[in-house]
């Protein structure tokens, strides 16, 4: 990507992001009609199995990202943007529903109160989604302040065609008790869902611990079976399953890599690592499975900006394709993306970074969504939880 090009997409994504005001963060008020159902079985019923998903390549959307000629408009033309209609949002004060297309919230979930005890921020809330902007899957943490350990909680919603709840459907697997979550994702079809967790509680009683390490947890959700995998390298992160249902990406302490879900073995030593190194922040597998998009951050030792880009790497062989996106940054704290997300054809993409708003990209357009109303202390944007 030329620097011309990458200051035009700059400027564009700017000039967008000045006209989303503060109320778009705003949840609306709380839909009557929603239905919420309280499982009282072990695990919820199975979703209906969606019709197969068409695949398309991540080829076309990197090549429009990558040469638009300076095309990329200054503002979303929301009648020609496909892909899903609505998303969901996670923030301090719950769940709202938005139009994918601007941003606008269009309802609120309805979700059961948690006990007290200390939010993970943004809200103790995680997002997937199946993809097609209607169903989601939330998990709700909350933790201790005696104890200092969570309990997850996992919720399945529906959105009707006018992006409101249609249906919330409570504790659809059995409650997880341990430390705070930090990723999830769900299949295309609803049938197999991914969770992480930062490590696990050990004891009982007063003699009830932290223990290092973290876990992944795969949920067959039609026959409620589960299998588990720890590391003891760190953090769990950025899950996202290709269309073939067994394939899983995952970045493991700053490390892009892929596990077969199908294949022997407790542990992720057995992962495939696709981008060696510590500077992954944010990975998506593509539908097909053949490749994955990686947020990398480089922090500068010398006078140049801290550089954080959006790579496209190949799956089979790990070589890095091409670069999509490349942003400079100032400062003594790297910027960097926490937050790429597939559509269920892979055409379209939803970004979020510690400088930049919740983001889509259609057709080499980048269309602002969201900023949040205020930045940190250091100048960041509080990270986003968004899926569709």
């Amino acid at each position: 990507m030329t620097s011309w090009l990458e200051d035009r997409l700059r400027d564009a994504l700017t000039a967008d992001a000045e006209q989303i005001r503060p109320e778009s963060l705003r949840p609306a008020e709380q839909v009557t009609r929603s239905k919420v159902i309280v499982r009282t079985r072990r695990f919820g019923l199975a979703i209906p199995l969606a019709a197969a998903l068409v695949v398309v390549v991540i080829g076309a959307v990197a090549a429009v990202v990558a040469s638009t000629g300076g095309t990329t408009p200054a503002g979303p033309a929301t009648r020609t943007l496909g892909g899903p209609r609505f998303l969901l949002l996670a923030g301090n004060d719950g769940v709202t529903v938005h139009d994918a297309r601007t941003g606008k919230a269009t309802g609120r979930l309805g979700l059961p109160p948690a006990p007290e005890g200390g939010f993970r921020e943004p809200g103790g809330y995680l997002l997937a989604g199946a993809g097609d902007g209607a169903t989601f899957y939330i998990a709700q943490s909350v933790r201790s302040r005696e104890t200092q350990a969570s309990s997850t909680r996992f919720h399945r919603a529906r959105v009707d065609g006018n992006g409101e709840p249609a249906e919330v459907v409570t504790d659809v697997i059995p409650e997880v008790t341990g430390t705070t979550a930090s990723s999830l994702a769900v299949t295309g079809d609803g049938t197999r869902l991914a969770y992480s967790l930062d490590g696990k509680v050990c004891g009982q009683g007063k003699t009830l611990r932290f223990c290092p390490g973290a876990q992944l947890t795969v949920v067959d959700l039609p026959q409620g079976k589960t299998r588990t995998w720890t590391t003891g390298a760190g953090q769990i992160q950025s899950l996202s399953w290709a269309a073939d249902r067994r394939t899983l990406g995952l970045v493991v302490k700053s490390e892009a890599r892929v596990l077969d879900t199908t294949a022997s073995g407790a542990t992720l030593a057995a992962s495939q690592v696709i981008a060696p190194g510590n500077d992954a922040t944010a990975s998506a597998i593509s539908p097909d499975g053949r490749s994955m998009l990686i947020g990398h951050v480089r922090l500068s030792d010398g006078p140049r900006p801290h550089r954080y880009t959006l790579d496209e790497h190949s799956v089979p062989d790990g070589r890095k394709i091409r670069t999509l996106l490349d942003r400079g940054h100032d400062g003594d704290v790297g910027a960097r993306w926490n937050l790429i997300r597939y559509d269920g054809t892979g055409k379209h993409l939803l970004l979020a970074g510690n400088a930049e708003p919740l983001s889509r990209v259609d057709d080499g357009r980048i269309i602002p969504l969201i900023r949040p109303a205020s930045p940190g202390a250091l100048g960041f944007l509080p990270e986003i939880h968004a899926a569709w």
